[in-house]
């Protein structure tokens, strides 16, 4: 008897001290934030981005909105991502801003929730057209003037250093992700026509020494192919490498380095990490180009919460937004406008221009 009775004052205490507790926020959207991956530095700008734009839709608009962030580990799992949409629509979320890591295979998964009635918004990399159609908008980075314009850009140093024919490699990234498959292919088209214009005016061309090589997800990857690569065409005479994002970039560095390449050879990566930026600072990384993954959270979030509330978010029916893109050098590293592109502190302090949307 003695014992009911403690069981039911157990009870009655924790039932007392539940309602005693703190209220669960009561969120008018829940946004689920899908990336390709977690551990790049690429989308922690980007996960802080959307919380920002969270809190700047509750100062500025009285509209509380829950960034629920969901991603895979690695991003070569895109059956992970899949389940992780899955997941998310059964949670009963408003909307989602995703990431896909591979441009077909995620057309199926996009198509799915927007029969459930849970609108997609899509960042970074783009879907196949048939995708493409189904979503909000699309805000990223231009990513074949990306390409291009690391290709302009070290063609110009290697000229300036007196090597106007040099030897060069293009390291790709993997296939199916539609965003470095454009800077790989921006970067390839301004080097062929650089090669066409040569042709055409009887002078010694660019070389290439390798365009087939892919360094996969993740830095460990991109090392072990980098290094028989590098090793493999040393002997030839390497003069520049394009590494069309962070893990690639870096993986290279890496193979570089061990290799004693480094300074002799000039690579140019994309995006940004902290030893990518001490890369720079060495001498190591030629340049890098930045885009603005904080801004690209940011607007993923805001868009798609003024879409819920019956803005216009495509006026002139124009459904992709471009982020911006920057090559980032020794001579402009240190600048304020370069560092709030990737510092966190400085990322916390910026102002982010908003588009001016219409109710329809």
């Amino acid at each position: 008897m003695l014992r009911r009775v403690y069981l039911g004052l157990a009870v009655l205490m924790s039932l007392t001290l539940a309602g005693c507790g703190p209220s669960k926020q009561a969120y008018k959207y829940r946004i689920a934030v899908i990336p390709k991956g977690l551990t790049h530095e690429f989308w922690q700008s980007i996960h802080r981005g959307a919380e920002r734009a969270a809190l700047d839709l509750q100062e500025k608009k009285n509209l509380p909105v829950e960034v629920r962030w969901d991603g895979p580990l690695k991003e070569n799992d895109t059956q992970v991502q899949i389940s992780i949409i899955d997941r998310n629509l059964a949670a009963h979320i408003s909307g989602i801003v995703l990431a896909p890591q591979h441009s077909e295979a995620m057309v199926a998964p996009v198509e799915k929730a927007v029969r459930d009635k849970v609108p997609v918004l899509v960042i970074d990399s783009g879907l196949a057209p048939e995708g493409q159609k189904l979503i909000v908008k699309y805000i990223a980075t231009n990513n074949y003037n990306g390409g291009r314009l690391a290709a302009e850009h070290l063609i110009k140093v290697l000229r300036d250093e007196g090597k106007p024919a040099p030897k060069l490699i293009l390291f790709r990234y993997q296939p199916g992700s539609e965003s470095t498959e454009q800077r790989e292919k921006g970067f390839e088209d301004y080097v062929n026509k650089t090669i066409q214009q040569q042709k055409e005016a009887g002078q010694p061309t660019i070389t290439w020494l390798s365009t087939d090589k892919y360094a996969g997800a993740t830095e460990d990857t991109a090392q072990k192919e980098a290094t028989p690569l590098l090793n493999h065409l040393r002997d030839k005479g390497i003069d520049g490498i394009f590494a069309p994002n962070e893990s690639a970039a870096s993986g290279m560095l890496n193979s570089l380095r061990s290799l004693q390449l480094n300074k002799q050879v000039r690579l140019v990566g994309f995006d940004s990490s902290a030893p990518l930026v001490d890369g720079l600072r060495d001498g190591d990384v030629e340049a890098l180009i930045l885009q603005d993954p904080y801004r690209m959270g940011y607007l993923g979030v805001w868009t798609l919460v003024h879409y819920l509330e019956g803005y216009d978010v495509t006026p002139n029916g124009e459904k992709t937004q471009s982020t911006g893109e920057n090559v980032i050098t020794r001579a402009n590293l240190e600048a304020k406008s370069t560092r709030e592109l990737f510092e966190p502190d400085l990322q916390s302090q910026r102002a982010i221009e908003t588009p001016a949307f219409t109710k329809k």
